[in-house]
This record gives structure tokens, sequence and C-alpha cells, in this order.
């Protein structure tokens, strides 16, 4: 099961710090009900591509010691979205780019390239972001309804209306991804 987590790192500090994670102890499992504080269970690597770099990184595991259960979590730092490479600020970026400042693919990607020459990014990157993005439209448009001061023009779901009231999220409350994890029954950028 995966837990997006708010951590005190940044990217570059959380690369930094290895294997030494430390978090506050996590209690509760959310498969079985067990109310004791979970163990740890080692870590895996992934790899997290961000504007200006690439990164490998650890992501720390916990399991219920419950008999029976032994269900594990994964601990992942909010700045990352489930099964995607690419950071969630990288995504936001291109998102925002691409749609709410209406910049073309080819220059975006050239762009990118200045910013990070080993780049990898293609203009096919781009197409499954947007794709991507149409299907949480709903999703976050029920998302946004829940706070008051984002409750307005909720008949108008579209691209850059949603992108205007995340980048106002983001300035506001800070960590979406996180907020948006414990809200809704899915992670952002889900595939179904």
């Amino acid at each position: 099961m995966i837990n997006i987590t708010k951590f005190k790192w940044n990217i570059h500090q959380y690369v930094n710090l290895g294997k030494e994670i430390y978090i506050a102890p996590v209690f509760g499992c959310r498969s079985c009900g067990y109310i004791g504080r979970l163990h740890r269970h080692g870590y895996y690597s992934r790899n997290v591509i961000t504007l200006h770099s690439s990164h490998r990184i650890h992501v720390l595991r916990l399991k219920c010691p419950r008999l029976g259960c032994f269900k594990t979590y994964s601990m992942l730092p909010s700045f990352l979205i489930p099964y995607y490479q690419y950071s969630f600020d990288f995504i936001f970026t291109c998102l925002y780019f691409l749609f709410f400042l209406n910049t073309s693919y080819s220059k975006f990607v050239s762009l990118l390239k200045q910013l990070d020459p080993n780049s990898i990014v293609t203009t096919s990157h781009f197409n499954h972001f947007k794709r991507r993005f149409k299907k949480e439209l709903p999703f976050l448009n029920y998302f946004f309804a829940q706070f008051p001061d984002m409750y307005y023009q909720m008949d108008q779901v579209n691209l850059v209306s949603i992108l205007k009231k995340l980048t106002f999220f983001r300035s506001k409350y800070l960590d979406f991804n996180q907020i948006y994890f414990e809200k809704m029954p899915r992670y952002f950028f889900a595939k179904n």
C-alpha cells in the first residue's frame, strides 16, 4: 500500500539522506485495523526526474506486525507521484507551461534541454500528461469543492480553470499531492 507522506526535506536533501530516513512512528494498519506501531521493513530504490536533474532515492517501507496481516506500506515522499519517475513539480510545471502559458511542445522540450542537457523528455511525454490530466479533471474539481475558498466556478471544468485552481491551492496550502491523497479515494494522476 502507498502512503504519500510530507517530509521536511526537499528532493536534494532527501537524496543526500540515502537510507537514513527518519520519520515519526506510524500507527495503524488500514488493511486489518491494527492500532499499534508499524515496523520498519527496509527500503526500495526508485528514480526521480526533476526539471534540472535525475536522482535515485530510497523509499522507506513499513510493515504491519499483526499475525496474519503483514501488510507493507511504502512511505512515498510527497514530491513524488506513485508509479511516475517524474516529480510532482516537474509534471505541474509541464502542464502550467503547456496549457496555461500556451507554450508549444517543441519549444518547451528545448527549454528543458537547456535546463538539463541529459533530459530525455519528448513531446510524447506531454501528450501522456495531457491525457492523464484530462481524465483527472472531474476528480480535481470535486477535490477543490471541499475547500470554501476554492468553491467557485464549479461548472468550468477545463484544463486552464483547473490549473488556475491548482496554482492557487499550491500557493496557499503548499503540499497539494499529500492533501489530495488524504482527502480523495485515489492518488493524483491515478491510472483509473
